[in-house]
């Protein structure tokens, strides 16, 4: 998972800046609080609408998480991205981040064990759900997801090596739709959806929201943030929906909020209908919607 890729560099900028020149001053409370400021400011716009607060914990843990935090001896922690929400469609969520230098096997061991003894239970089917459809990236190598039915809260750890450490992310968020969540991958797992995969246009970031629906219709929704116009945008996505076989039909003229709407033909051989809509929230930040319906 990317989430934490603006976070990191904008504290290795802010490590280079201040250790680079021997000559540069100490960091004082004042420059550190401004550049605490900055990375708040940074990931609150790369990570969701305007009712989402966030707040940065470095070198600490959530004081009040979720749900129960796994163990993991000899890790180091990072720190921690708290995100309260007031908006339905974008969840209270909390992120973690430690290093370890174990292998990522034996840090994975390490974690369901830990997790399991703390009351958590492993999803039926390990992954991301919807994996690659829609804003969804591909999920990494290294992935556990796990969830606490009675507080409607999901826990996914990814992992990956990098140089001597293996670096942990841990995202605890708030699911509504959990139990059917689980009771759809305990009945034999997830229909797949029919949207395509879209990738971003170099400086654009995005922060996906997920992908839900079913019986004919799904939707995948994001926060992006783009020096691109939405106009822009929506041409380069479109390119993508073309070539994966959808046909436009319609298109708004441009505005705060772009829609196209689509034809195609999904696997059973049924006529379906897509809409990719692009909302502007602010100046270079957007909501993005893409959805398929069968009638």
């Amino acid at each position: 998972m990317r989430r934490f890729s603006s976070f990191l560099a904008l504290l290795t900028l802010s490590t280079a800046l201040a250790q680079g020149t021997p000559a540069a001053p100490a960091p004082t409370p004042a420059s550190l609080a401004a550049e605490r400021e900055l990375v708040r400011r940074a990931l609150s716009f790369d990570f969701g609408p305007s009712e989402v607060e966030t707040r940065l914990l470095v070198g600490q843990l959530p004081p009040q998480p979720l749900g129960p935090l796994p163990a993991l001896p000899g890790s180091r922690v990072i720190g921690s991205v708290l995100r309260t929400s007031s908006a339905p469609d974008f969840p209270t969520s909390q992120n973690v981040y430690l290093d370890s230098p174990a292998a990522p096997a034996q840090v994975g061991s390490a974690l369901q064990t830990s997790l399991t003894a703390r009351g958590w239970t492993a999803f039926p089917r390990q992954g991301l759900p919807f994996a690659g459809t829609g804003f969804l990236p591909q999920e990494p190598t290294d992935f556990l997801s796990f969830y606490r039915l009675e507080e409607g809260v999901a826990l996914y750890a990814s992992l990956r090596r990098v140089g001597n450490v293996t670096q942990v992310g841990l995202n605890l968020s708030r699911n509504p739709n959990l139990r059917d969540q689980v009771r759809s991958e305990a009945g034999g797992g997830f229909p797949r959806p029919d949207l395509p995969a879209l990738r971003p246009p170099e400086g654009t970031s995005v922060q996906p929201r997920g992908v839900g629906g079913g019986s004919g219709s799904w939707n995948s929704g994001a926060a992006i943030q783009s020096p691109l116009t939405a106009t822009a945008l929506l041409d380069f996505y479109a390119a993508q929906l073309k070539a994966a076989g959808w046909t436009p039909i319609t298109l708004t003229p441009p505005g705060r909020i772009v829609t196209s709407v689509w034809r195609f033909t999904d696997e059973d051989k049924n006529e379906a209908t897509g809409v990719l809509t692009l909302r502007e929230d602010a100046p270079g930040r957007y909501s993005a919607q893409l959805s398929s319906f069968r009638f």
